[in-house]
């Protein structure tokens, strides 16, 4: 790898990563992880061509996703019934993100600069016009007190004495911070990804089967790939079918509405925000919160547990650049720490700014004016970097 990070003995050095580290902070209390701001200013600052800026932001994607988790981990929804993360909604969001993601990271290996960047533009406009018309309904329902949370909660019924015993468990289960089994079902996914990663092999680590790099059985080993996370999408469904029938007969109170509503959009969303994510470095959480949002999931939530996909998806672009020799050592670990610590810092900000104003819309906000920023420096720092390598900027590489 051909590319050095900026000397530490430097003061501009610890500026450049001030200012990373908090806008993937508020990149990631968005929901959509940090792409579309962090490549381009890490070649502002950094001096990365666009390729390995985004090679880069893989990184502060996972450091930004592990500290935010280290702080929304921890909270529950506001009546305290559930997780404030969704991992059911994570669990079947993950096999066709982490699919795609490996299928995004080839086609940015394989694309050119500039068309990569016109892909990563137009995802931009694209994903701040929705958003904000979606900001305007939800700031227009907080300004007349009507705002509805429409979100997949577990019910709340005070007296505990007269449930069900059957449906008092159910309740206690789904209370738990961290449910296990669908956790279980998250690692699992990951394991596959890894495991089969590991199998095909990479350019500096041969396959324990023989494969050839790049071969006809290292793509097949893809498909595969994309077999079982369409599989497991289908188990989930028949999963969450089968448990949304035993709810309605012990009398589950869905008012909150069923996982099932928007299970097609999410599956349907998963593939192409993987995709995306891989491509451009965005992590899939910018395509993941907006439709979120659009389904009437509350802010806070769709964040989370979109910021929760985002550290898996950005874990496996990482691990895949990293075995093609993409990384140094030191490199992943001075990235993940700036994006970790901005990340754990300004959720904890933006916490106490919705709790004091009581205004879940000022997620939304800080979701649009980070978009915002990358739709304004994207264009000028891509026109620079074609001005100055015009060549590079218009070639071709390998799927691997």
């Amino acid at each position: 790898m051909d590319y050095e990070m900026p000397s530490l003995s430097e003061p501009f050095t610890w500026i450049s990563y001030a200012i990373l580290g908090s806008l993937v902070g508020l990149a990631q209390a968005g929901g959509i992880g940090g792409g579309p701001i962090v490549s381009p200013v890490m070649m502002v600052l950094l001096g990365c061509s666009s390729k390995q800026a985004i090679w880069n932001t893989y990184i502060m994607l996972f450091g930004g996703s592990i500290g935010n988790f280290a702080r929304l981990g921890r909270e529950k929804i506001q009546d305290g019934s559930s997780p404030l993360i969704n991992y059911q909604l994570v669990q079947i969001t993950l096999p066709l993100l982490l699919a795609g993601a490996i299928l995004g990271v080839a086609s940015g290996k394989w694309l050119p600069k500039l068309v990569i960047v016109i892909f990563l533009f137009a995802i931009l406009l694209n994903v701040f016009l929705k958003t904000k018309n979606v900001y305007k309904k939800v700031r227009e329902k907080e300004r007349n007190d009507l705002l509805i949370q429409v979100e997949m909660k577990e019910i709340n019924i005070n007296d505990q004495n007269i449930l069900p015993q059957n449906l008092q468990q159910l309740k206690d289960n789904e209370s738990k911070l961290y449910p296990t089994e669908n956790l279980k079902e998250i690692a699992l996914s990951v394991f596959i990804v890894v495991a089969l990663t590991l199998l095909k092999g990479a350019a500096t680590i041969p396959s324990i089967l023989g494969i050839g790099y790049c071969g006809y059985g290292y793509h097949f080993i893809n498909f595969i790939i994309f077999g079982v996370g369409f599989y497991n999408v289908q188990r989930y469904r028949q999963q969450i079918k089968k448990d949304e029938v035993l709810k309605e007969s012990i009398g589950y109170d869905f008012s909150g509405g069923k996982i099932s509503e928007v299970y097609d959009i999410t599956v349907k969303s998963s593939m192409k925000a993987g995709f995306l994510g891989g491509l451009v470095g965005l992590g899939g959480g910018v395509v993941l919160t907006p439709v979120w949002l659009e389904t009437g999931i509350n802010p806070a939530r769709a964040a989370a547990s979109a910021t929760f996909t985002v550290m898996f998806t950005s874990f496996i672009s990482v691990f895949i650049i990293a075995l093609s020799g993409g990384y140094q050592l030191s490199q992943f670990l001075i990235l993940a720490s700036v994006s970790g610590c901005g990340s754990y810092l300004v959720a904890g900000i933006l916490k106490k700014l919705v709790k004091k104003y009581k205004r879940e819309s000022i997620i939304i906000q800080v979701l649009l004016v980070v978009i915002a920023f990358g739709l304004v420096v994207l264009p000028l720092q891509s026109i620079k970097d074609v001005y100055y390598n015009p060549i590079s900027s218009i070639q071709f590489g390998r799927l691997c």
